[in-house]
């Protein structure tokens, strides 16, 4: 279901914005989403705004659905062997470098 969407956002995108599109455009429009997302927190539409830039970056870099995944999950391990800090003021929690 999920390789669906990013092929319907892949073609839509295409067909929309060209061919020649580098992933580096969605992504940077994904900055302004997230801080959309941040704005209202409550409104599941801005949470799809980002997910669907996020699946149209990573078609245009190469990758399907099954590989960010697997990514995904390859990182969830990665970040349960991590130490963290304390929030930040925004609450924000990084890795101990």
């Amino acid at each position: 279901m999920i390789q669906h969407l990013q092929d319907a956002v892949a073609s839509w995108s295409k067909e929309t914005f060209g061919e020649n599109r580098p992933p580096s455009a969605p992504l940077n429009h994904l900055l302004k989403e997230v801080q959309e997302a941040i704005d209202s927190p409550q409104d599941i539409i801005e949470y799809a705004d980002c997910l669907l830039l996020l699946l149209d970056a990573s078609a245009k870099a190469g990758f399907d659905t099954n590989q960010l995944i697997s990514a995904s999950f390859l990182k969830l391990e990665i970040c349960k062997e991590r130490e963290w800090a304390d929030e930040d003021k925004n609450g924000v929690r990084e890795h101990i470098r």
